[in-house]
């Protein structure tokens, strides 16, 4: 019987992840992610039988790795893995998730429920057996919480790194896989094709230009992703001591989540601090008065799809005394990438007159980094490429070549892999 990896999703593509450890008609899955197309629809991963899942294992809370796992509870469920704080946050994901696209939806709020009630909490270094497989777990340093998973058959071990990040950042600490032995490595390649600023310069860029534009009398709009970004900007802010400092949208809701949570950060001190220092807004007389008064206002949604931050860009926009600081990954089609490629918010509308700058957050490892992932991995004997675009995945491959001697594989979505010896 041979192992096989099945692509459900991610195949040359950023996002949707959805892989299968197959052996012996038996398979785990890793993670079961969507898309959004052009009209912010959801997109599915491709299908697998839930009946012949062993274990689901969720790497962490984004959307692009849990939203379509509730589909695979309809019927029986399976077990599943993730960190306590992964399970809670899913609930707010999840939740916000039905709310906002239902409609084109194949589960409800049941199918939710069953899924979270069916997760099994497991921690950093931890190690648990099902059926022929032996499924271990490690920190990946993306966001807290999340985990890049090791799986074992009785023919060899698969690491999924899942999205990774090397560097310590005010939430977490940088990954650590020193010394794990698989013999297949299938790692993220959304920056495969350049490296990251410095994290301290990108720090210092940013909290140059909260000043600048408060010493002025201007209002900074800073839109994030509700879990991992938002709390990053928050941490940033209160080191330094900016104020006042306005926080809006599941981003609050996802602080007090981590907060109850504190293992899982790096220095739970700063988040505490932020969340004591920075004023929570709740009603839209609070959004009303915040953008009127100044500060800083940290909001969700980090491309600018939904959510408070659209509502104060609208009300910021024309004055160039004000700032809109973009500091999440900006996809294609969204109100984000508009905003930095023309200069407007949507097709048609006013062009924009606050300052505008995209500065260089990233949760995932860029080039180096992944490099020194391939690296430390032991015994690699294959490397599968996922979550990156294919001309950013083909860079990436001469760099895998280059350093380990390996000629990756980069499948498509839909693609079966056997994993025979090489």
């Amino acid at each position: 019987m041979v192992t096989k990896l099945k692509i459900l999703g991610s195949g040359k593509e950023v996002g949707r992840a959805a892989i299968v450890v197959e052996y012996n008609g038996r398979g785990v899955m890793l993670d079961y992610g969507v898309n959004f197309d052009e009209n912010d629809n959801p997109v599915m991963p491709l299908s697998y039988p839930p009946n012949r899942l062993d274990a689901l294992v969720l790497s962490h809370v984004h959307l692009d790795h849990i939203g379509a796992a509730p589909l695979l509870y309809s019927s029986v469920a399976p077990r599943a893995f993730s960190t306590r704080l992964t399970r809670y946050l899913s609930r707010l994901m999840l939740e916000d998730f039905l709310k906002l696209s239902g409609y084109y939806l194949d589960f409800e709020i049941n199918e939710v429920n069953t899924l979270l009630s069916h997760i099994e909490d497991i921690s950093h270094g931890s190690k648990v057996r099902v059926g022929e497989f032996e499924i271990e777990f490690f920190h990946n340093g993306h966001i807290p919480g999340s985990v890049a998973t090791k799986v074992s058959t009785p023919e060899g071990s698969i690491l999924y790194t899942s999205d990774i990040n090397t560097i310590d950042t005010k939430l977490v600490t940088g990954a650590r896989l020193d010394g794990v032995e698989a013999e297949t490595l299938i790692i993220e390649s959304t920056y495969g094709n350049a490296d990251h600023p410095s994290r301290e310069n990108v720090e210092k860029r940013f909290i140059d230009s909260v000043k600048e534009t408060l010493s002025m009398g201007g209002t900074v709009l800073v839109p994030v992703f509700s879990v991992g970004r938002g709390q990053e900007v928050m941490a940033i802010l209160e080191e330094n001591e900016i104020s006042p400092v306005y926080v809006d949208g599941m981003v609050r809701s996802a602080t007090e989540i981590m907060l109850e949570n504190s293992e899982f950060l790096r220095d739970p001190s700063i988040l505490r601090r932020a969340r004591e220092n920075q004023i929570f807004l709740s009603n839209w007389q609070d959004r009303r008065s915040a953008w009127k008064k100044g500060g800083v206002i940290v909001s969700s949604s980090g491309m600018l799809k939904g959510g408070p931050s659209r509502y104060f860009l609208r009300k910021i926009h024309d004055n160039p005394r004000n700032a809109v600081f973009l500091v999440s990954y900006q996809g294609r089609g969204t109100p984000g990438r508009m905003l930095i490629e023309k200069g407007m918010f949507e097709e048609g509308g006013p062009q924009i007159k606050a300052r505008l700058e995209w500065m260089d957050f990233s949760s995932h490892a860029g080039r180096s980094g992944l490099v020194e992932v391939l690296k430390s991995v032991r015994g690699v004997e294959r490397v599968v490429l996922v979550h990156g675009e294919e001309s950013v995945q083909k860079e990436f491959a001469e760099m895998v070549k280059e350093n380990l001697g390996i000629e990756p594989l980069i499948p498509t979505t839909g693609e079966v892999i056997d994993l025979k010896v090489p």
